[in-house]
């Protein structure tokens, strides 16, 4: 039967094996590049060169209080990625470390710009893929399938924040590929395997209960990645680097390829046999704890691991029961080295933190496509901060002189002041109630009796909370009873702003408004969960945990 159409409920979002929550909108626009190529004496087309296909994509969700769509997108090793325990040095991606950079052997849960540009242990680019549900299943969860779009070596180049009055907070990318396909019948479903290394090979489970591989129209098996060059196969981590070899079928491991045994299932568990290589361009492969393989690939169903149409969020530590957050659930703070405390920013309007994310296309003679797009460094950080104008608290603030104002014993501020400030740090907190709920902000935020955190509409347990108190690393909780303090869903740290910007703006039949500009570089953290003032002042810094 012919699809007529295909609407936000049939359509799902996953990237590296993830499903992504909150997705609003899932745009690929391809542009096709030629050239119609002339020549002297000859009126008629020559011919016509065909350059690098561009796919901007585009992924717009709404902010609700979770890091998990950020670290997918950034690669977050799957060690830390799951953010299901204390942070410590293993599983932690985020450190504070003091005024010298010296760690403090503090460790937070969370990902930060710098995981966009790591090339060690990470692949280019991720895979993404949008499976698009049967018409008749609509409404279920059932995995039966049509059609799945599938694009590969996607780089993110840019992402915002959005905290608006009036409005849902959102959480925007976009990324940028030369590489999209529709995947259907026998190929219709794209399963990721991950597969931890513990000997000469591994089972996946891609004849598990009758699924069958795919086979494209060259003939070659359904793996959707590809090495250098442009041969299908899987993925190898190392321990240090992650590399695409090529899979051939046969019975005994070679070198610089999997084997992929058709005839003898695994020993253990009926599923195909993987060989590992036995070297990889001339140095014996051996493997070793920590080692995995990642298969992705076409087929005609999905295997029972980790592979499905949709799965809702269940899980304790994520906020599964927000959608979306609006104004009552975000609080911004302007806070310096010398603040003692947070101070909510009053008469906040809104607040966009922007980053743009430049990749430079790598290419070379003998492929039409680039072979990398590293991130540009520095990474520019844009933070507008909009007001509805009252007193001059901002200006006091934004100044680093908010005590002489607070004491009423400022008489003049200037722009010298504005410019003489330059270790402003913005933060952004995340919650899952409002502050009626709550019945206040900050640290006198409560949970409400009979507040969700309490008793979740899915899993039917307490919500779980990490929070870094006390110059402490990040650590679980479980909310046990009403009114115990609440604590942020997550905590957006961006350090170093220099104000670049400002204005004052009065017109006929509305407030007068204020607006801030700001620059930094870099230096934009999420963590996950709350942050103690104590992480982020006295020279104190947030960084990137090796």
């Amino acid at each position: 039967m012919a699809r007529n159409r295909i609407i936000y409920g049939s359509q799902s979002v996953w990237c590296n094996g993830e499903v992504l929550y909150r997705v609003q909108t899932l745009g690929s626009t391809t542009t096709f590049t030629s050239e119609d190529i002339f020549e002297l004496g000859h009126l008629d087309i020559v011919d016509v060169v065909d350059d690098v296909p561009a796919v901007a994509v585009t992924l717009n969700t709404n902010d609700w209080g979770d890091v998990h769509t950020m670290a997918v997108l950034a690669q977050v090793s799957s060690d830390k990625i799951d953010m299901d325990a204390n942070a410590n040095s293993t599983n932690a991606n985020l450190q504070t470390v003091d005024v010298s950079g010296s760690p403090l052997s503090l460790y937070h849960h969370g990902v930060c710009l710098a995981d966009f540009a790591v090339t060690c242990g990470n692949l280019p680019g991720v895979s993404v893929w949008a499976p698009v549900q049967s018409e008749c299943d609509l409404g279920t969860l059932a995995d039966n399938i049509d059609q799945t779009l599938y694009m590969d070596q996607v780089y993110v180049n840019s992402l915002e924040f959005g905290y608006t009055t009036g409005a849902n907070a959102t959480e925007n990318y976009g990324a940028e590929t030369d590489q999209k396909m529709w995947l259907l019948n026998d190929g219709a479903f794209v399963n990721w395997e991950e597969v931890t290394v513990t000997g000469s090979m591994v089972s996946f489970d891609i004849a598990a209960s009758g699924v069958n591989l795919a086979v494209f129209s060259d003939n070659s098996m359904g793996f959707l990645r590809t090495d250098d060059d442009g041969v299908r196969g899987m993925t190898l981590y190392d321990g240090t680097d992650m590399m695409v070899l090529p899979v051939a079928s046969g019975s005994a491991a070679a070198a610089d390829q999997f084997t992929i045994d058709f005839n003898t299932a695994y020993p253990t568990d009926g599923a195909y046999t993987v060989y590992l290589p036995t070297s990889i361009e001339g140095v014996a492969y051996v493997p070793a704890a920590g080692h995995k393989v990642f298969a992705l690939y076409a087929a005609d169903g999905y295997v029972p691991t980790m592979n499905k149409y949709f799965e809702v969020v269940t899980a304790e530590d994520r906020a599964e029961g927000v959608g979306a957050v609006r104004q009552g659930q975000v609080e911004i703070y302007i806070v310096s080295d010398t603040d003692a405390s947070y101070e909510n920013a009053w008469r906040l309007t809104a607040c966009t933190i922007t980053s743009d994310l430049t990749r430079e296309a790598l290419a070379e003679l003998g492929h039409l496509g680039p072979y990398d797009r590293p991130l540009t460094v520095p990474v520019p950080i844009t933070v507008t901060i909009d007001t509805t104008a009252g007193d001059l608290e901002h200006w006091s603030r934004f100044a680093g002189r908010y005590g002489e104002f607070a004491a009423d014993t400022m008489n003049e501020i200037d722009l010298a002041d504005l410019m003489a400030s330059d270790d402003l740090k913005l933060v952004v907190k995340v919650f899952a109630q409002t502050d009626e709920e709550a019945g206040g902000t900050g640290a006198n935020r409560k949970v409400a009796d009979g507040s969700d955190l309490l008793n979740l509409p899915n899993s039917q347990a307490a919500a779980e909370y990490f929070v870094s108190a006390s110059a402490a690393n990040s650590t679980l909780g479980t909310y046990a009873a009403a009114n115990e303090r609440e604590w942020a869903l997550k905590t957006i740290v961006v350090e170093h702003l220099k104000i670049t910007d400002e204005a004052y703006t009065l017109d006929m039949g509305t407030n007068a408004t204020q607006t801030f500009g700001f620059r930094s570089t870099n230096d934009l953290y999420v963590i996950k969960g709350d942050l103690d003032i104590d992480h982020i002042t006295g020279g104190n810094k947030i960084r990137r945990n090796s």
